[in-house]
């Protein structure tokens, strides 16, 4: 119960910081993200506490640092830590009415069951505008959807085949997933970026982003038609090559009612956006819960049950066990993100200047370099969030740089979306290791190591272009 109330406090509390941003009602988010974490310690495993841990580390150094001023920052980087968490748990939410969607079911069968040359579009686009709504509970989601697939037709061709078949849709579906980040208003990563660097403008971060997926659509084709090409003439020449399968029928009604729980989001995201004058990003947070809701209510009425009991049970247990099973992802984006935060205030500008003589640098270049060292930080453990927000609010605040906000806000976000599919360490690494037991290593470096490099080349080339347009 009391995990329940501290979740359900937190949330409400980023939803009022939001609405009316005040000192007090900073410091009762900060206290409420406190009490969250006391009182949710049973979902914590290692990696939560030794976050907290670095977290009190940090602190203590600021404390050290700062002294008699380290009160405000606290307070204030406490409270973006708020609004992370309460964040990534009402969007959460929106898993919850997925998970028992016959529609998304429908959806997730379509995809799987392309034939050979359509199924890699199909999962990559559909992991893409699924993550738009569902955020990591796509992957969570069609993951296991694409095992029973393929396990099920195990029998009828060879081991390694099947095998393949499960590397390619897998790696289709979490590439598709992974590029969503740069534009959708629903994604973590972007909410995370605008707030820590100002001037950053979304609309050209967007359609960027939307060109930039489009161009990894067919970047990750290319390559799984190359590596499929040689499976394909080499089951020739073993006579091992199977016969196709009927290709399912389109999921048309099923389509129209994902796409209505989307379009109802939005829209009320939209309406809370004009009206109390507050990001795109946090409409869609406050929407999420009552968007979930319309979807259990919809589901109920198509089900034909019309038991009131059944309703307010599956509502009630929204609040009482959703919320605070995403507990853990909270609190890693929120404590991450706080450290990230606090860290950028800890370092002397000027000395990293010149220790990395970066006075006088190409800005293109450090923004490049900021899309590599995201993922390869995650390679080494440390959470993107952390990287992105220290980062972010460090190099935001060197004007001698001469970064264009966007351009940094942009590189942050390929950098994010290179570590979903390069890094052992990645949130979706680890999901897949724990809903359809691959490897993290198998997955980030074997079978999406060649993707990773060629989207960093092409997105390089991305950033660097832009920089030049807008500097």
């Amino acid at each position: 119960l009391l995990s329940s109330l501290s979740s359900i406090g937190l949330c409400v509390a980023a939803i009022v910081a939001t609405l009316a941003d005040s000192e007090g009602t900073r410091v009762a988010s900060a206290i409420l993200f406190l009490v969250f974490l006391i009182f949710n310690r049973r979902y914590f495993g290692l990696r939560e506490g030794l976050l907290v841990a670095l977290s009190l580390l940090i602190t203590g150094i600021a404390v050290w640092v700062l002294g008699e001023d380290v009160l405000q920052p606290v307070i204030f980087d406490l409270n973006r830590a708020t609004y992370l968490c309460a964040f990534i748990m009402l969007m959460t939410s929106l898993r919850y009415g997925a998970m028992s969607s016959a529609a998304v079911l429908a959806i997730g069968r379509y995809m799987t069951g392309q034939t050979t040359g359509r199924r890699y579009f199909s999962l990559h686009v559909g992991g893409h505008f699924m993550g738009v709504l569902l955020n990591f509970g796509a992957i969570g989601l069609l993951g296991p959807l694409i095992k029973r697939g393929v396990d099920s037709k195990a029998h009828e061709v060879s081991p390694l085949l099947s095998a393949l078949r499960l590397r390619r849709q897998i790696s289709a579906l979490c590439r598709g997933f992974s590029w969503f980040n740069l534009w959708a208003p629903t994604s973590i990563a972007l909410a995370v970026v605008l707030t820590t660097v100002p001037g950053s403008r979304p609309g050209i971060i967007a359609l960027s982003g939307m060109i930039i997926a489009l161009i990894m659509l067919l970047v990750g084709w290319t390559e799984d038609r190359y590596f499929g090409a040689r499976i394909r003439r080499r089951m020739e020449s073993e006579g091992t090559l199977p016969e196709r399968t009927p290709v399912p029928d389109f999921p048309l009604f099923e389509l129209l009612r994902f796409l209505g729980v989307a379009f109802s989001l939005l829209a009320l995201a939209w309406i809370i956006h004009i009206a109390c004058d507050v990001s795109l990003a946090a409409g869609i947070m406050m929407a999420a819960v009552p968007t979930s809701i319309l979807w259990i209510y919809v589901q109920w009425i198509l089900r034909g049950d019309h038991s009131a009991t059944k309703l307010t049970s599956r509502i009630g247990w929204l609040f009482r066990r959703t919320l605070p099973e995403g507990s853990p992802e909270a609190a890693t984006l929120g404590l991450a993100g706080y450290m990230g935060l606090l860290g950028a205030k800890l370092v002397d500008r000027d000395w990293i200047v010149g220790v990395a003589n970066l006075d006088g640098s190409n800005p293109a270049i450090i923004c490049i370099a900021v899309t590599a060292i995201i993922p390869l930080a995650s390679c080494l453990g440390l959470p993107p969030m952390m990287t992105v927000t220290f980062l972010g609010g460090l190099l935001a605040s060197i004007p001698e740089l001469s970064i264009n906000p966007t351009v940094l806000g942009l590189s942050l976000l390929v950098g994010w979306s290179l570590n979903l599919t390069g890094s052992p360490f990645a949130a979706t690494s680890l999901i897949l290791s724990r809903v359809i037991g691959v490897s993290t290593i198998d997955y980030a470096w074997r079978w999406n190591g060649v993707f990773t490099l060629l989207s960093w080349a092409v997105v390089a080339l991305a950033i660097y272009v832009l920089t030049g347009l807008l500097n």
